[in-house]
């Protein structure tokens, strides 16, 4: 692919070729735009190299990048609505305003990785590691976090109504302000998490451990823990 336009790449994206595999790492492809329609294979991308590779505001609806590298790349404001993302690495990418509606991440990893505003609704994000990761003003409703870690993630703000974080690894997390109304937190490490203002109406806190929670603030109408969670 060396020494090819996005443009030539998008041809061979559209002309039904499988780029599985493919290094682009360090490309400059914003804008790109591999949808094909609903009537052809998303773009094949499994395994590629796509470290530090400029694709802001593209076009990656139903994408397959599965197993792929995209270590340092900026994909800010894209469209990966439905993408497959299984076992991808994202360390330190930008995916700030992405669309990733329904989209398959489970066992990412997406350490250090800013999704500020990121929409996840839906989506399966089990198994994955999002240690540090930015995601203040990000919508997770309905999403299924279980068994992930999330320690020291800012999700300040974010709106997590419904989504299922059952064994994660939130210690020293920030919640702050954040929505997790119904959410589903059954066996999950709390510790040292900030919950300060946060909604938690009705959400699910049994076998959690609760070491130096802040919830100042909180709103815990209606939520569910064990009889000794603070003795």
């Amino acid at each position: 692919m060396e020494g090819m336009t996005k443009e030539q790449i998008t041809d061979k994206f559209l002309s039904g070729a499988d780029l599985s595999g493919v290094n682009l790492s360090g490309f400059d492809l914003k804008g790109i735009d591999l949808y094909p329609g609903t009537d052809r294979l998303p773009a094949q991308l499994s395994g590629a190299n796509l470290d530090r590779s400029d694709l802001r505001g593209s076009r990656l609806r139903g994408i397959q990048l599965t197993d792929a590298s995209l270590n340092a790349t900026n994909l800010e404001d894209s469209n990966l609505f439905g993408a497959d993302l299984k076992g991808a690495s994202f360390i330190e990418a930008n995916l700030r305003g992405c669309n990733l509606i329904e989209s398959h991440c489970n066992s990412v990893n997406m350490t250090g990785a800013n999704l500020s505003g990121t929409n996840f609704r839906r989506s399966d994000l089990q198994d994955s590691s999002f240690v540090g990761a930015i995601f203040a003003y990000s919508r997770l409703m309905g999403s299924n976090l279980d068994n992930s870690d999330l320690t020291s993630a800012n999700l300040r703000y974010a709106n997590l109504q419904y989504a299922s974080l059952v064994g994660c690894t939130l210690r020293n997390a920030d919640f702050s302000q954040a929505d997790l109304s119904f959410v589903d937190l059954t066996g999950a490490d709390l510790s040292g998490t900030s919950l300060r203002g946060a909604i938690m109406v009705g959400a699910d806190f049994k076998r959690t451990t609760l070491n130096n929670v802040d919830f100042e603030g909180s709103d815990m109408t209606e939520a569910k823990f064990d009889s000794d969670s603070f003795d």
